[in-house]
């Protein structure tokens, strides 16, 4: 950008060197420039987690389906050269397919609550239809007019509740779930958990264990939020 003296009878031009023409603007474009590249890292973690947490479901649908096969019949066809070791390998695709859907599954249970009670326009619709019509209790109704009420009051906030019911659910199983997978107790028993917290026995617990697990239900949850929340400032940032 350059100035010129109107009094001069010359031309003289004053220069602003670029790197200080505008320390704002180079700020802003800084900033969102590291939250964009922070975003695209987070990504690829959550990528990583999902890779990672497939495993303990690819082992619950190798023993589903280990429990359904004919023990005898798969020794003879496993037996059987280059027919057995392709038989394995599509067992063992089958396994991972399977542990992947199960997994996918539960993760968009997890998920669902979090995602619809971050969005604005679903929680504007339901909170405005729970200001709805609402029945008066009467002492004098029979008592299935009561039962009625109570249920056409709840109705209006059925979705959240449903909503909220899911998530701590669908949580509390998933961590169990994974617990088996990752046994709790040294020596591997899981159903020697309740044992060792009622005998105070605390140096039986397998904390690496149980971090597995945390990690397993709530990792991807965390990181899909943290990059929702880091998608809006680099969208405020421009």
């Amino acid at each position: 950008m350059s100035f010129k003296n109107a009094g001069d009878a010359g031309s003289t031009t004053t220069t602003i060197p670029k790197n200080h023409r505008n320390p704002k603007a180079n700020n802003f474009v800084v900033n969102s420039l590291f939250i964009k590249i922070l975003t695209w890292v987070i990504t690829a973690i959550i990528g990583a987690f999902i890779f990672a947490n497939i495993k303990p479901y690819e082992i619950i649908a190798a023993n589903f389906l280990t429990g359904i096969s004919y023990k005898e019949l798969g020794d003879v066809v496993f037996s059987i050269p280059f027919l057995g070791g392709l038989i394995k390998l599509l067992l063992g695709l089958a396994n991972f397919t399977l542990g992947t859907l199960f997994w996918a599954f539960v993760q968009m249970l997890e998920l669902l609550p979090l995602v619809l009670f971050g969005h604005g326009n679903f929680l504007d619709n339901n909170i405005a239809r729970s200001g709805g019509k609402h029945y008066q209790a009467n002492s004098k109704d029979p008592w299935e007019v009561k039962v009625a009420k109570h249920i056409g009051n709840s109705l209006s906030t059925e979705v959240l509740r449903f909503l909220i019911l899911l998530g701590i659910s669908v949580y509390v199983a998933d961590f169990f779930l994974c617990l088996i997978v990752f046994p709790p107790v040294q020596g591997g028993n899981t159903a020697d958990l309740l044992m060792v917290l009622q005998t105070g026995q605390y140096n039986k617990i397998d904390w690496s264990n149980i971090g597995k697990a945390i990690a397993t239900v709530g990792a991807v949850e965390f990181l899909v939020k943290l990059r929702g929340i880091l998608v809006k400032i680099a969208q405020d940032l421009g």
